[in-house]
């Protein structure tokens, strides 16, 4: 097996995974030490919803959102959501918001960096939203590997 057939080993163009995890827990501290231009503004602005939702996410976990955005569906009330590349856990956190507490969140990411910001936060964001118990969780893995990671298949209602 070649080792562009081994996913743990390489993405595209031969970058690997122990690059990936530098790159976004170690060398990117802010989103504007972002080194790419591939994400760009939205035609159209976020719903209210959405910016509603984010106002309540700490500043920490945004500061260190190095994602594109995100496309979110409308009535996610108690719904069980899977997000790949959780990263900092913003989106998880917004999504949270939406799911309500009898919802569930689960966010996974490769970079012990990244989920060690987003876990900082779960008491933090469980009070802000007024829950009695937490509705996220991170999980430790690779998108490509969920079984591995732990995580069933067919448990969730959307995949982001």
């Amino acid at each position: 097996m070649s080792d562009c057939m081994n996913m743990r080993k390489c993405g595209s163009q031969g970058v690997k995974h122990e690059d990936i995890k530098d790159y976004y827990g170690k060398q990117l501290k802010k989103t504007s030490d972002l080194k790419s231009n591939a994400c760009v503004a939205p035609a159209k602005p976020c719903p209210a919803f959405i910016r509603k939702a984010l106002q309540n996410v700490h500043p920490e976990v945004t500061a260190k959102y190095y994602g594109c955005g995100l496309v979110v569906p409308e009535c996610l009330e108690g719904c069980c959501v899977l997000d790949l590349g959780s990263g900092s856990g913003q989106d998880c956190y917004m999504l949270s918001q939406l799911v309500g507490e009898n919802g569930h969140i689960t966010g996974i990411d490769m970079t012990k960096e990244q989920l060690t910001v987003a876990r900082k936060y779960i008491d933090y964001h469980t009070e802000k939203f007024g829950f009695k118990k937490s509705n996220v969780d991170f999980v430790e893995g690779y998108i490509e590997a969920l079984g591995e990671a732990g995580l069933t298949e067919n448990t969730y209602d959307i995949i982001m």
